[in-house]
């Protein structure tokens, strides 16, 4: 059965990977190559916004992968890299059903199982990413395996302590993990034997706190240190950052208005649309994962001959699909962010459908799966062939003293990752940088461009946004193109860099004082 796990695991998402080509997201392009470069190359005081709001992302996920890309690694094996959160989450989905299926090993339901979890729209498309919401994924199971694999009887509090670690942990690394926190609490919660519950939340609650503490009490601190808030630019109606509005800077496009649109979410999810993402998609594994694990919950407590051991397993796993679900669809609503509770709706599924007569249990279970694999609508995040380097800029020589401005909202933040260490890369425009909204940041971006000495050039891509950036640079900064431009060649597309010169235009935010660190 191990052997028959780990071949699965490794297998369907290089299989996954071969289809589907190597990362070139939007991400990538924005943040995930420059947040680690600015780290390590002391950029933090240099740059102004380059990658947008996500430049201060906490960057140690992504540090394998800029080290891999700038030893000039090929694509494929930074991608196969890329891959393996994706193998972990599942071989960890698969240990999980095997603790929880009441029938003994099966191939053709465990091929069925990971099948259906690999075809999720979620989990497919960040396979041999950078998204690392993969690592999510495997974070937040495994934090949830061990405590399906301990005997609920003894109810350990070191167990509790260690799976908030790695939930802990894995926050730190991505903040949006949080939200699967308060799903383990939900588990918590729905553990047997309430009197004990105070003491598992707080195991839980002290393991978390080390685990954020271990993966982000270093940049947190930074951040503090230069901005004032250690989550900047989030959080910052709370903090008051000189350096960002004060708001909470969150992406809520997708975010539902109220809790009944946030309980609608898995049927609005069975049409095609943009509602909880930026591209079309549609699946039912949210909806089927819902109605499985209510299902199933109930199912356990109307048995009372069933294993006593089983019944807490489920409840622990019902408690924690529910709070999580709430808790992503009220905080997000992103489904990127939903893949650890979109891959329990395919376990909580195929263990429902265990209740079928023994007889047709393997078809009855491959038809419906696949079914609902034929349900589902992909998202695509941007792929291409495989390349000899996963990412090759080509930057032409600068003059001494140069400075590069940018402005629009394309993520073109990459190409700064080619730039010589004492060359600044000034944001004024993007979807965090307004030139009214003078913040400190705004005026330390106009102050510094006001007073460079040396040449100044614009990079830009060839996107409508950054036309409108332009425009911006001119009306606002005074910033005009003043000869032709010159090409930054990569494979992810061609940039330009334009040369600029000065025209009088009115001072904007420069007599505002400078925010923490500039």
């Amino acid at each position: 059965m191990h052997r028959w796990m780990l071949c699965l695991s490794v297998g369907f998402p290089l299989l996954a990977l071969l289809v589907l080509g190597q990362d070139h997201n939007w991400d990538l392009q924005n943040y995930h190559l420059y947040d680690p470069f600015a780290w390590l190359h002391g950029r933090l005081r240099l740059d102004i916004a380059p990658a947008q709001i996500q430049s201060w992302n906490n960057p140690l996920l992504d540090v394998p992968m800029y080290l891999m890309t700038m030893a000039r690694w090929p694509g494929a094996l930074v991608c196969i890299w890329l891959t393996l959160p994706s193998m972990a989450a599942l071989y960890l989905l698969l240990r999980m059903y095997a603790l929880l299926s009441i029938h003994p090993f099966n191939r053709v339901r465990l091929v069925t199982l990971a099948v259906f979890a690999m075809g999720g729209v979620g989990f497919f498309a960040v396979v041999g990413t950078c998204l690392n919401d993969a690592y999510v994924a495997a974070g937040i199971l495994c934090s949830l395996y061990l405590l399906l694999r301990e005997d609920p009887a003894a109810d350990r509090s070191a167990i509790w302590c260690v799976a908030g670690v790695v939930a802990g942990a894995t926050t730190g690394l991505k903040l949006t993990a949080a939200v699967y926190c308060l799903g383990l609490a939900g588990a918590a919660c729905a553990w047997p034997s309430w009197r004990q519950m105070p003491r598992r939340l707080a195991a839980l609650l002290l393991g978390g706190i080390v685990g954020f503490a271990l993966t982000y009490g270093y940049w947190g601190t930074l951040l503090f240190h230069l901005h004032g808030n250690p989550f900047f630019p989030y959080y910052n109606q709370i903090f008051h950052s000189p350096d960002a509005p004060f708001a909470a800077n969150a992406d809520e496009r997708f975010h539902p208005p109220s809790l009944l649109d946030a309980l609608l979410v898995p049927l609005r999810l069975l049409e095609k649309s943009q509602r909880y993402s930026e591209m079309n998609l549609r699946d039912p594994r949210l909806l089927l994962g819902c109605i499985a694990w209510v299902a199933l919950s109930w199912r356990a407590h109307r048995n009372p001959h069933r294993d006593r051991a089983h019944i807490a397993r489920l409840q622990a796993v019902a408690g924690f699909f529910v709070v999580a679900f709430l808790a992503w669809s009220l905080q997000f609503g992103i489904y990127r962010y939903a893949i650890p509770v979109e891959m329990l709706g395919c376990l909580g599924f195929v263990l429902l459908l265990e209740w079928l007569p023994t007889r047709r249990l393997e078809s009855g279970t491959l038809i419906a799966c696949l079914l609902a694999i034929g349900m589902s609508f992909p998202a695509s995040w941007g792929r291409s062939h495989f390349e000899a380097a996963f990412v090759d800029v080509r930057m032409p020589s600068l003059p001494r003293d140069s400075m590069i401005v940018l402005s629009g909202e394309s993520p073109i933040a990459y190409a700064v990752t080619a730039l010589p260490d004492d060359v600044a890369a000034i944001s004024i425009e993007n979807n965090f940088m307004h030139p009214t909204s003078c913040t400190a940041l705004t005026a330390a971006a106009e102050r510094r461009i006001a007073t460079h000495v040396g040449p100044l050039w614009l990079m830009r891509s060839n996107g409508p946004t950054d036309d409108s950036g332009q425009l911006s640079a001119q009306r606002d900064y005074g910033l005009v193109v003043s000869a032709p431009c010159r090409q930054v060649a990569s494979n992810l597309g061609v940039l330009s860099l334009c040369p600029l010169r000065r025209d009088p235009r009115p001072v904007l935010c420069a007599t505002r004082a400078p925010g923490p660190g500039r």
